[in-house]
């Protein structure tokens, strides 16, 4: 599991990202089941790994828990990508569950930095609808 540092070199990260516009998407969940809300692989062309980002929690959620786990998975490059060929083989990356608390039914968020490898910072924020 990814572990942060220190809280001030998280605090750098936060100010950083906080400039550019958050990536955001939409996910439902059924309450209690764990679900898989995002995911970072960063490959080349041939499908070598470039290298791997962190992911951090900056806030969330509310009503549940978050797990961030780095491993091997498959990608999900679209079609359209050089790199769809490499959605076949696994790959090194990072990714983030989501489970809610016991009985819960509603709204939760949960608003990630992933700082990448290259040097660069963004936001991510993950809207739940939980069922």
């Amino acid at each position: 599991m990814m572990t942060m540092a220190a809280m001030l070199g998280f605090a750098g990260y936060a100010a950083a990202a906080a400039s550019a516009p958050p990536m955001t998407y939409q996910k439902t969940a059924l309450s209690e089941q764990e679900i898989f809300i995002f995911q970072d692989a960063n490959v080349n062309p041939d499908c070598t790994v470039a290298g791997v980002d962190v992911v951090r929690t900056a806030s969330g959620p509310s009503h549940g828990t978050l797990r961030i786990v780095d491993g091997k998975f498959f990608p999900n490059f679209p079609k359209t990508s050089e790199r769809y060929k490499c959605n076949s083989q696994s790959s090194d990356g990072v990714r983030a569950f989501y489970k809610s608390a016991p009985d819960f039914k509603g709204q939760d968020q949960v608003s990630l930095i992933v700082h990448t490898f290259t040097g660069n910072v963004r936001n991510v924020v993950v809207n739940i609808t939980v069922e």
